[in-house]
């Protein structure tokens, strides 16, 4: 071995004194090539800093200890093996149990060539890197560490990235202060092989004539399912994966091929096909969608979904979502040129748009409409759509700023009266009026020393096709007296209600103009107490909180006025301390009446929440109700019906909702609902509601509702550690028909799910909808069949895919070796 002087005296002799024993130790620091030295040991470690010096000149003596002051390593990098050897600067080999271990990559090999200028590493025999979350294996490495670009052969692969869950999210319960805990991050891998795998830079990679699955391999390398390509592009940043000449196998059975497949890496929707999905129902037939997703910009995307329907024909829908700081825009529309059943052209859409104009001001816009009264009782699935009986043709102009706040809307209907709907039967809809259009201002209450002065004014022009038309004048201006202290309040309260009519076309026992003015006197009051108490084991907060309510309003003859927009409220909490019992303001009832109500509530001490609430409440006539619809007949009777509700936790896991409404005189119970669920985890939940109404007013003994009693039953439940069952049964009691019935399994493998679901739907043509479901998902993959999924979420509270739960996530996190 040579030693060349000075500089490297030190370094020869101890390198030469190792050599002669049985094993070597040695660390050589960044040299030019002027200082190059050959070295042989075993084992032995080196460490490599790609180092900068002032110039190119040998640093010797004073120079030397200049080019120290200006050396700069740019990420350390230290090889391991049982033998190393090589020449400084140009190439150090390693063999025999080789590793590399740099800031965020290991590398274990039985050879390694690294060549330190061009910071390129060549690997042989048992390669396998850790980098980042991904693990690769194969015969043979070539890569520039640095920039990480280079290429594997006969790659086996594991890429593991953590993704957001699309379920679980903050999920409020009847009675519940706080939501469910939101489902964490889940860890989503990715497997398969390749000919050759090409790192392309950070969260690049690029498969040649390989395979791609979410499935880890078992002992015998086999995967329930993978997609095979001649190339496959994975690239984490933008969680976006693309292959080329792709065949799909479920069981090792081609079921899908594709000469261009795009899929997303986090579960998150991309721009491409999306997974087809097929139906069956009794009205639409055979049912195939296959909808192209177009994402046009971060705020901004476009669903395009042909749809072929085997009774029906071919449907083109489109779906257009446009959000930033200013704007929120929704539009849909779908059109059957040629409906096979129909004979003619059918169409539906929706537009909805709000707008933040600046200075205060903003618009709304919500515009519907369809071809035809039967379009959604055809061609939905959905209990909202196939029930829906009033499009909705609104635009709105808001303004706001401080205490006062002014509107301007346009209100028009289409009523859909769907072919079956006898036209005297009761279920058939009437056409309601339109605004055009309504000016609403409301002046919020403004503080003159102790008092608070509000007010409220609406100007109105009604028309309709076939009724009387006119306009409406409202102004309502009020002062109170609020005086609150700590543990109770009291508010006297009075204003002056004005209405004024002007009529262009009347009913002939109407005046051309009629006007009303009434004063309106209130007293609200209210206490507070609370004591500390034991219940169960635990401590609690629990308050009583009576309160009082009198309302004074003078009976006015107002049968002679139009009745435009009011109708009879909802008999309830919120309306028993309200001032009129009609909506709208075509009626002002008379009151000399006293409400009286008693809350108690159950508050945790530590945080604050509240966990359970219980009320009671009824209203006292001094004087019987003079002011009526068309053809009520009013009761005169001292006391309301009683009202009773409760809401919260009222077991570990269960949340309640009760409410009753009960006639004391007639021992009748007018109305009750009760709503409980249970549900220990996401995945599990049960949830029973019952709602009855017997549709007889006895304030008024009038049936101003129709008698209804349903039983609603959901659920989703784990049978095992793989299977789920998941089903609904609404039940109407009264009609003796089943509303919505659901039944139907999961299963999740881990790496993928099934689902198949029937759904049996009573529409509002009074024919009912029968529909089956298939999909196979493949996670963080595609989705392939008709999707439940929406459906299941929309019908069962608290339903949570199972492929999310954070206990059955697939994949594994790397670790460091």
């Amino acid at each position: 071995m040579r030693c060349r002087p000075i500089f490297l005296a030190l370094t020869c002799l101890f390198a030469k004194a190792q050599m002669a024993q049985a094993e070597t130790s040695l660390a050589v620091s960044g040299a030019t090539p002027e200082r190059a030295a050959y070295f042989a040991a075993a084992p032995a470690e080196l460490s490599l800093s790609a180092l900068e010096e002032s110039d190119d000149t040998p640093a010797s003596g004073a120079n030397k200890r200049k080019a120290d002051k200006t050396l700069k390593p740019s990420g350390p990098t230290a090889i391991s093996a049982e033998k190393i050897s090589g020449q400084t600067d140009e190439i150090t080999r390693a063999e025999g149990d080789a590793r590399l271990r740099s800031e965020d990559m290991r590398m274990f090999a039985d050879k390694m060539d690294y060549y330190p200028l061009e910071d390129e590493i060549k690997a042989s025999g048992n390669v396998r890197v850790l980098q980042e979350g991904a693990e690769v294996s194969g015969p043979y490495l070539q890569m520039k560490i640095s920039e990480q670009i280079g290429y594997f052969d006969e790659a086996h692969y594991k890429i593991s990235r953590l993704i957001e869950p699309v379920s679980g999210k903050r999920d409020y319960l009847p009675g519940r202060t706080e939501p469910l805990p939101a489902l964490p991050p889940r860890l989503s891998t990715g497997y398969g092989q390749a000919k050759r795998i090409y790192f392309e830079g950070e969260n690049q990679f690029r498969i040649e004539g390989g395979t791609y699955s979410t499935c880890k391999p078992d002992a015998a390398a086999k995967q329930d399912w993978f997609a095979k390509s001649s190339e496959i592009k994975l690239d984490y940043d933008e969680n976006d994966g693309v292959a080329k000449n792709a065949t799909v196998y479920f069981k090792d059975v081609p079921f899908l091929y594709a000469p261009h497949l795009s899929f997303s890496l986090n579960n998150q929707r991309k721009s491409g096909l999306l997974a087809p999905t097929f139906a069956s129902s009794t009205r639409a037939g055979m049912d195939l969608s296959i909808p192209y997703y177009w994402n046009i910009a971060p705020n901004y995307d476009a669903t395009i979904t042909p749809r072929v329907m085997s009774k029906r024909g071919l449907q083109v829908g489109a779906e257009v979502r446009y959000k930033d700081h200013y704007a929120d825009t929704e539009a849909r529309f779908e059109i059957l040129p040629k409906d096979e059943q129909y004979a003619g052209r059918r169409y539906a859409y929706e537009l909805r748009h709000t707008q933040n104009l600046g200075g205060g001001f903003s618009t709304y816009i919500d515009w519907g409409g369809a071809s035809d009264d039967d379009y959604f009782t055809d061609l939905s699935s959905r209990v909202v759509q196939t029930s829906q009986r009033q499009i909705t043709r609104q635009f709105r102009l808001n303004y706001s700023r401080d205490w006062f706040s002014a509107s301007l809307r346009t209100l028009r209907y289409q009523t859909l009266n769907p072919e079956n709907d006898d036209k005297n039967s009761a279920y058939r809809l009437e056409h309601p009026y339109f605004l055009q259009p309504q000016v609403s201002v409301k002046a919020r209450p403004v503080v003159f020393g102790i008092l608070e002065a509000q007010a409220e004014g609406q100007y109105t022009r009604f028309t309709h096709p076939t009724l009387e038309k006119g306009t409406r004048a409202v102004f309502y201006p009020q002062l109170a007296l609020p005086l609150i202290r700590p543990g109770y309040y009291t508010t006297p309260k009075l204003g002056l209600h004005m209405t004024r009519y002007q009529l262009s076309q009347r009913a002939a026992n109407l005046p051309e103009s009629l006007h009303r003015t009434l004063p309106i006197f209130s007293l609200d009051a209210g206490m507070t107490f609370e004591r500390e108490t034991r219940l169960l084991g635990n401590r609690w907060t629990q308050t009583l909180e009576p309160r009082l309510y009198y309302l004074d309003i003078p009976h006015e003859d107002q049968s002679r006025y139009p009745l435009f927009d009011s109708s009879l409220a909802d008999f309830n909490f919120a309306q028993i301390f309200s001032e009129n019992r009609f909506s709208g303001y075509d009626r002002i009832n008379n009151a000399k009446q006293l409400t009286a109500a008693l809350t108690t509530r159950l508050i945790d001490p530590e945080s604050g929440g509240e966990r359970l609430r219980a009320m009671i409440g009824q209203r006292y006539y001094f004087e019987p109700l003079k002011v009526g619809l068309p053809n009520e007949t009013l009761y005169h009777d001292k006391y309301s019906d009683f009202l009773a509700a409760l809401s919260g936790q009222v077991a570990p896991k269960t949340y309640a909702d009760v409410a009753l409404e009960y006639n004391i005189k007639h021992s009748t119970t007018e109305r009750a609902t009760f709503s409980a669920r249970y549900q220990p985890e996401y995945g599990k939940v049960i949830s029973v509601a019952y709602r009855y109404n017997r549709g007889i007013n006895w304030s008024t003994r009038q049936q101003n509702v129709k008698s209804m009693e349903q039983i609603d039953i959901a659920g989703q439940w784990r049978l095992s550690s793989r299977w789920y069952a998941v089903g609904r049964y609404n039940y109407a009691f009264d009609a003796s028909r089943l509303v919505e019935g659901i039944a139907g399994v999961e299963y999740n493998a881990g790496c993928w799910v099934a689902r198949l679901v029937a759904q049996r739907l009573e529409t509002t043509a009074g024919s009912p909808n029968t529909s089956l479901f298939f999909q196979l998902e493949l996670n963080d993959f595609g989705r392939i069949g008709a999707n439940p999924v929406q459906m299941l979420r929309r019908s069962v509270p608290g339903y949570a895919t199972i492929n999310e739960l954070p206990e059955l996530s697939s994949g594994e996190l790397l670790s460091d070796e």
